[in-house]
Order: structure tokens, then sequence, then C-alpha cells
């Protein structure tokens, strides 16, 4: 691991336990075993650490959910999510929430972040795009497509977004580990599919 890695990480680790502003250039420095001047040499200050981090997070992520063929965005293939009987679609839903607990730099990604919100600006903007709003448009666009080749009942697909991503976010905000949030979750998607999906479908 490079110096530079190595602050990255040092940073996250403890911008996940204080907050964004309860972490110094002098604590990460220190942290890591450096001195504060030799930080400089790789970072132009703390907010740069933090873009590093977060930049660093979203390809991980994209990574993830590439290689688990699941959407990242509006518009990628929802084909895995088509004529999928509850078991499968059981299996994509716990392949896409479990990265959110299990993944170590997500995890302390999202604390940093949940701690942050109410002192610094950016992470709280940072904060409901990433956790609140993609969630629920991408899932509105899996939804959306569902709905369009009649497996899913016709209604606003934001707002069943949003009803199907409030259990999940409730979840991930309450639970320790993802095996203490999975038997909620296989329950909330068997009610929400039972609920929403056609007669017949």
């Amino acid at each position: 691991m490079t110096t530079k890695e190595k602050i990255v990480e040092t940073a996250l680790d403890l911008f996940s336990q204080r907050g964004y502003d309860g972490v110094s250039v002098r604590d990460i420095a220190r942290a890591v075993g450096i001195r504060e001047s030799s930080l400089y040499n790789h970072f132009p200050g703390k907010r740069a650490i933090f873009d590093a981090i977060v930049d660093l997070c979203l390809r991980q992520s994209e990574r993830y959910y590439q290689e688990n063929a699941l959407p990242f965005r509006p518009g990628d293939d929802v084909s895995p999510f088509r004529g999928a009987g509850l078991d499968a679609l059981q299996d994509l839903i716990e392949r896409t929430t479990r990265y959110f607990f299990d993944d170590p730099w997500n995890s302390r990604f999202r604390r940093l972040l949940l701690l942050s919100q109410f002192s610094d600006q950016r992470c709280r903007d940072i904060y409901r795009a990433l956790y609140r709003d993609k969630c629920i448009q991408v899932q509105a666009y899996i939804f959306s497509a569902l709905m369009d080749a009649g497996e899913l009942r016709r209604e606003d697909p934001i707002s069943a977004a949003t009803a199907f991503h409030g259990v999940l976010f409730l979840l991930m905000h309450t639970c320790d580990t993802y095996e203490e949030a999975r038997p909620f979750i296989r329950a909330h998607v068997e009610q929400f599919r039972r609920n929403h999906q056609l007669q017949g479908a």
C-alpha cells in the first residue's frame, strides 16, 4: 500500500468514527505515522482527502454492481429481474443490499456521511444523493421496466420505488449486520411482490 493509499484508508477510518469535522489533517498524519507537512505532498488538504474517498468508494460500488450484473444507474440492463421467480428475486435483492453491510469501504463511507450530514453540507448532499435518491431512481427504472413487461401492476414507479427502498433504508440504519437484516429484507421482498405483482404474472 502506498503512502497516499494509506492516507485515504486511515482518513476513512477516522472520519467514520468521529465525522468529517471531528478529524484534522494532523490527526490523519499522526495515525498514518507521517509528518503533517509530508501529508501535504500527497493532498492539498482535508477536503481533497475526502474527495479521494468519495471517488474511490463510487468506483468500487460501480465495479461491484457490474461484476454482479446488477443495474448501477438508470439505463443499465435489468433483464435479470424480468421473469424472476421469488427465489431468484430474493437472490438479486440480497446481492444488491448486502453490499451496503458487508463491503468494508462502503460501510465506513456510509457511517462517515451519516455522522457528518448535520455539520457538513457536502456530506449531506452526497449522503442523500447516493443512499436515497440514486437508490430510488434505479429501483424506479427497474419497476418501470417490469411494468412495461406486464410483470408488475401499473402505478407510479417513483412511489413504488420509494415504498420499496424505505424499508431497506431503515434496515441499513438499524441493523448491525446483513444477517440481522436478512429475514426482514426477505419478508419485505415477498410482501412487496405479492402486493404489486399482476395476477398470473
